[in-house]
């Protein structure tokens, strides 16, 4: 592979500038003016806000089509919410109409509402526990909790 030495530079043309458009223009070419500083600055200007107002169209088709998955996540929850409550419904019944040969109808009735008060109890004794967690984190100074950290200790 043989390497072409660069020629040497046409007159009229900086070699690291490139041709001279004045230079070898054909008679009947005219060269295009350069625009002045203050349309460079107007194009700049153009530029900028049709960037500026195609992202602003862009984050607003975003936002339309996030709003649309929330809409549909919503919509989704609700009815999982509404047949998790229909299949709580079914379990009391259920049970009740299981327990009946066994504690006759009255009996089942009151084992279910028993039962059923029972769980209630519990989650409401583990929400308060969880409350009191909160509470305590919130109320702890900053400070304490740097010592702590600092001395190895735990929360």
């Amino acid at each position: 592979m043989t390497q072409v030495p660069n020629p040497a530079p046409i007159a009229g043309e900086d070699p690291f500038v490139g041709p001279d458009p004045a230079v070898g223009a054909a008679p009947g070419d005219q060269a295009e003016p350069k625009p002045g500083m203050i349309d460079q600055l107007r194009g700049l200007y153009a530029d900028g806000r049709e960037m500026i107002d195609a992202e602003i169209g862009f984050q607003k088709a975003r936002i339309a089509a996030a709003g649309r998955q929330v809409r549909t996540m919503a919509l989704l929850a609700v009815v999982g919410l509404i047949l998790i409550g229909c299949a709580l419904i079914a379990l009391v019944v259920g049970t009740m109409i299981a327990l009946i040969p066994v504690l006759g109808a009255w009996g089942a009735m009151a084992a279910t509402v028993v039962g059923a008060l029972v769980l209630a109890g519990l989650c409401l004794w583990l929400a308060a526990g969880r409350v009191s967690k909160i509470s305590a984190l919130f109320a702890s100074e900053p400070e304490a909790d740097a010592s702590l950290a600092a001395a190895g200790g735990t929360a």
